[in-house]
């Protein structure tokens, strides 16, 4: 019981502190926004911590084992809870709020600081102090904590995603020229480097250009293909493959004149 108490008390007092932490305590890593960094290890972290308690208060002798383990996870899960918010208000200075993540990722903090104490009263009833009826009551309520906590985890991470990526993601899938026209291959050859680059495919024009940096394979593969009739080397590398098409799509100017 001595390691439980210990464990339990350094636990809610390192919350504590944490929580009265200044702003802007966790503003950066390195000159960096330590906010992506911060919020992907809760993500991850946060939402394993849960399911566990929640199987374990099904399990009590499998949880029993384990439970001291649990706290001190949980403690730094929600160290990161705290820690996502407070750096997460440092880079709305920055570059402005995104309301519905901001909200949710409020939210999270009372919650994970519920089933962080919930838990420690679960062990206290269960394990040390055993009380049936209160036991009964707060595995309850650490059930639905658990629960609630995995789904907001997903509405965070998912709404704070998506107001990152899905303009950007969406713009960049947006056809880049909706009228196309005829182009000779002259003209192709002309456009040779990596600040303007064309290229043809199956008698189709592709302005390549701003795809040069975001090939997955690295700049140099896109080079090979600027100025000229790149079916082959295309064709031989991603034929049949969706993801390489539907990109190479979204880039076409025109038809190759013959």
């Amino acid at each position: 019981m001595r390691r439980y108490l210990l464990v339990s008390s350094i636990s809610l007092i390192t919350v504590a502190i944490v929580y009265f932490l200044p702003y802007g305590t966790w503003a950066e890593i390195n000159s960096l926004p330590a906010h992506p960094l911060i919020v992907h290890g809760v993500v991850v972290i946060l939402p394993i911590v849960a399911v566990l308690l929640f199987f374990g208060v099904f399990k009590k002798s499998w949880l029993k084992q384990f439970h001291v383990y649990l706290i001190v996870a949980l403690t730094i899960s929600t160290v990161g809870v705290l820690a996502a918010k407070s750096s997460g208000d440092s880079l709305t200075a920055a570059v402005g709020l995104p309301e519905f993540h901001a909200e949710w990722g409020n939210n999270l903090v009372p919650l994970a600081m519920a089933l962080l104490a919930a838990f420690i009263l679960f062990s206290f009833f269960t394990y040390y102090k055993e009380v049936k009826v209160l036991s009964s009551v707060v595995g309850g309520l650490l059930s639905v904590l658990a629960i609630g906590t995995i789904g907001m985890t997903y509405v965070v991470g998912h709404s704070g995603a998506e107001s990152v990526w899905k303009e950007k993601y969406a713009q960049a899938k947006s056809p880049l020229k909706n009228e196309l026209r005829l182009i000779s291959l002259d003209e192709v050859k002309q456009h040779n480097s990596y600040s303007d680059c064309w290229t043809v495919v199956s008698d189709t024009v592709y302005d390549v250009t701003s795809f040069v940096n975001r090939h997955p394979a690295g700049s140099p593969a896109i080079k090979e293909m600027c100025g000229k009739n790149a079916s082959e080397d295309f064709l031989g590398e991603h034929s049949g493959q969706k993801e390489p098409e539907k990109w190479l799509e979204s880039l076409k100017i025109g038809t190759l004149q013959r």
